[in-house]
C-alpha cells in the first residue's frame, strides 16, 4: 500500500510541477516588451527546438514520431490563435475556449480509448471535470481584471468567437497525443520532446513570416530581451514534467491521464498567484475559481 501511494504520489507531483512550469511561462511571455506577439512565440520555439535537440542527442536512438510531431504542430497553432485574439483585445474569447480544452481531452478518450468505467466513476468524471474547467475560467478571467470587468467592457468579435473553438480543440489534440506518444507507443521521451519541439518550431516559424516578419527582433541588451529565452526554458520543464507524468501513470481507468492534461493546461492557476506577488493584480474571481479547480480535481481523483 505503501509503495502504491508513493507511486501516485509522484506522478501527481510531476503533475502540479509541470503546472507550475506553464505558469512561469505564461508569466515571463506576459512581462515581454515587444510589439510582435509573434517574434516572442518564435524567440520561446528556437529555445524550446535548441533543447529538445540537446535532450533528443542524449537518446541512444533517436526516431521520426509522427504523433509527437503533429502534438508539437497542434500547441503552437492553440497559441497562434489566442496570440491574434489577444492583440485584438479577445480577452473573454480567449479564456472561455481555453477552459473547455480539458473537456475536449476527456471527450476524446472517451471516444478512442473507451475506459471501463463503472456509473459511479462517470458520473464523479463528468462532475470533476466541469467543476475544474468552472474554476479554469473563473481563474482565467483574474488576469485581465475580472469577470465583471470583462463582461462591462470587452466586446466579442464574432470572427474570433468562431475562430475560438480551434484553441481547445488544438489543447485537447496536444494532450491526447503527448499521451498516445508515451502510454500507448512507448516512446522514450527524449524522442516525444524531441519531434514536439521541431513541429511547435515549424508553426512558429511559418506565422512570423506571414504575419509577424516587420517586426524589430531584440538587441539582447538588456534583461527584458531574455524573458522569451526564459519562458521557452519553463515551456521545455512543463513539457518532459506532463510526459513524465504521463509516464508514470498506471494507466488503468485513463483518469489519472485526465487529472494530468487538466494540470498541464492549468498554468492559470499557479498564474494568478505570481501575478500577484509580481505585477500586484489581484481579483476575487482568480481565488475563487483556484479553489473551485482543486475541488473538481478532488472529485475526479476519488473516481479513481
Amino acid at each position: 500500500m505503501r509503495r502504491l501511494n508513493l507511486k501516485i504520489a509522484r506522478w501527481l507531483a510531476a503533475g502540479i510541477l509541470s503546472t507550475l512550469c506553464f505558469a512561469f511561462y505564461a508569466l515571463f511571455s506576459k512581462l515581454s516588451t515587444f510589439q510582435s506577439p509573434l517574434t516572442t512565440n518564435l524567440i520561446i520555439c528556437v529555445i524550446i527546438a535548441i533543447c529538445g535537440l540537446s535532450y533528443g542527442l542524449s537518446a541512444k536512438k533517436l526516431r521520426f514520431s509522427r504523433e509527437s510531431a503533429i502534438s508539437g504542430i497542434f500547441a503552437n497553432i492553440a497559441i497562434v490563435v489566442m496570440l491574434f485574439a489577444l492583440v485584438s483585445n479577445q480577452v473573454l474569447v480567449v479564456f472561455s475556449f481555453v477552459a473547455f480544452s480539458s473537456v475536449v481531452f476527456f471527450a476524446i478518450m472517451i471516444v478512442l480509448e473507451r475506459p471501463k468505467l463503472s456509473t459511479r466513476q462517470e458520473a464523479l468524471s463528468i462532475i470533476g471535470i466541469l467543476v475544474s474547467t468552472l474554476g479554469l475560467f473563473l481563474a482565467s478571467t483574474s488576469t485581465a481584471g475580472g469577470l465583471t470587468h470583462l463582461l462591462t467592457n470587452s466586446t466579442v468579435n464574432p470572427y474570433f468567437l468562431l475562430l475560438g473553438p480551434v484553441i481547445p480543440i488544438s489543447l485537447g489534440v496536444w494532450a491526447y497525443l503527448s499521451f498516445v506518444a508515451i502510454k500507448k507507443l512507448r516512446l522514450k521521451i527524449q524522442t516525444v520532446v524531441f519531434n514536439y519541439s521541431y513541429g511547435s518550431l515549424f508553426v512558429a516559424l511559418i506565422a512570423y513570416i506571414l504575419f509577424g516578419s516587420n517586426s524589430q527582433l531584440p538587441t539582447f541588451s538588456q534583461i527584458k530581451d531574455f524573458y522569451p529565452v526564459i519562458a521557452g526554458l519553463f515551456v521545455m520543464g512543463g513539457l518532459l514534467l506532463t510526459l513524465k507524468s504521463y509516464e508514470m501513470t498506471s494507466g488503468e481507468s485513463r483518469i489519472e491521464e485526465i487529472i494530468v492534461a487538466i494540470l498541464a493546461n492549468g498554468e492559470i492557476v499557479p498564474l494568478i498567484f505570481l501575478s500577484y506577488f509580481v505585477l500586484r493584480e489581484f481579483t476575487i474571481e482568480g481565488i475563487v475559481g483556484a479553489f473551485t479547480v482543486f475541488i473538481g480535481l478532488s472529485i475526479l481523483n476519488s473516481a479513481r
